[in-house]
């Protein structure tokens, strides 16, 4: 099954947040979340948007273990 590319609400306010020139730990304080939460949301996002590129670029299994990191299946 093909991965959904469309970006979550979350994800969207993270990307707006970081764009904004927000760190991690401002943007979880003002959601109200992890930073973790945040840097696993940044790490779908840039899967979502240059997933394809960042395939090209990586070693196989340096693929899967990242896309493990996103739950990507």
């Amino acid at each position: 099954m093909p991965m959904d590319t469309r970006l979550t609400e979350r994800e969207r306010n993270i990307l707006h947040l970081f764009a904004q020139g927000h760190d991690a730990e401002a943007i979880a304080d003002q959601l109200g979340i992890t930073t973790e939460q945040v840097e696993q949301a940044s790490l779908n996002v840039l899967y979502k948007l240059f997933g394809s590129s960042l395939n090209c670029t990586l070693e196989p299994e340096s693929v899967a273990e990242e896309r493990e990191l996103v739950g990507v299946p």
